[in-house]
């Protein structure tokens, strides 16, 4: 008995079949790369949109916000105690942002040793919170009256009648009026100096603001006259090097003259015995 196969398709049937051509959809990296970046703008829109209206809640005087609490941090000691009691006055008052202005600007005009001064209140909590942190000293100075200022690394002038002084710091002779802030060049040399304690271990440093010119007397009696307030870092790392060579081979000096190194010139006086 003949059998047939009633499910396989014939030749002729196959080679009638039409070709279907499949449309390559995005691929999955490019939906990913979508997704992503729609996540992103909404979070970018939400936080956006939450950061503007803290600051409208913040700054609306509907909040009628009140300093229930004090808390004054960076500083210690009787600075503490002294900003905390100037703070105290707002307690238990309504504090709008124009008070907090007005106190951040009593604080720093009452303590100029202080800097990155902020006055912070906690939305929720009441707490009214003072920052601040006090400025290092990296030179010092005393005037003709005898009172003495500090000049810091972001070349501020300023004064401090309790300084927290964790190491010695390096004296200065200043002629001419006294400015609110010293050259970045001055900085320079000072921070030099400190990096080059052995080969210049100076005694004080001496400089002419009228003319912009400094000096630097050393333990020993010598003077390394920098000339004109430019290039010190430069300078500095010259002049301990003349030290150090003319230590080990000649002696002293009596001078090291840098009046005309922009060409290309150092003058050295040597001692007399």
């Amino acid at each position: 008995m003949k059998r047939y196969d009633y499910y396989r398709p014939s030749a002729s049937s196959l080679g009638k079949k039409k070709r279907v051509v499949r449309r390559k959809g995005p691929s999955f990296f490019f939906k990913f790369f979508l997704a992503a970046v729609l996540l992103l703008v909404i979070g970018c829109g939400g936080w956006l949109a939450l950061s503007k209206g803290y600051r409208v809640l913040v700054n609306s005087q509907i909040t009628d916000w009140h300093a229930k609490t004090i808390s004054v941090t960076g500083v210690t000691g009787q600075i503490n105690k002294e900003i905390l009691a100037l703070a105290k006055h707002y307690e238990g008052k309504p504090f709008s942002v124009k008070d907090a202005a007005a106190l951040r600007e009593a604080v720093t005009t009452r303590y100029p040793m202080l800097k990155d001064v902020s006055v912070r209140r906690g939305l929720l909590s009441g707490k009214l919170t003072v920052q601040a942190a006090h400025r290092e000293p990296i030179a010092k100075f005393v005037l003709p009256d005898g009172s003495v200022r500090f000049i810091d690394e972001d070349s501020t002038v300023y004064s401090d009648l309790h300084p927290d002084l964790l190491q010695p710091v390096p004296f200065v002779e200043l002629t001419g009026p006294i400015p609110d802030k010293l050259s970045p060049e001055f900085i320079d040399l000072v921070q030099s100096t400190l990096q080059l304690n052995k080969e210049l271990d100076f005694a004080f440093l001496r400089m002419d603001l009228k003319k912009n010119t400094v000096q630097m007397h050393m333990p020993d009696g010598c003077v390394i006259d920098f000339g004109t307030a430019v290039h010190l870092k430069r300078k500095a790392s010259l002049a301990a090097q003349i030290l150090a060579f003319s230590r080990e081979r000649y002696g002293e000096l009596k001078k090291v003259d840098f009046q005309f190194f922009e060409y290309g010139k150092v003058f050295l006086t040597q001692m007399s015995h």
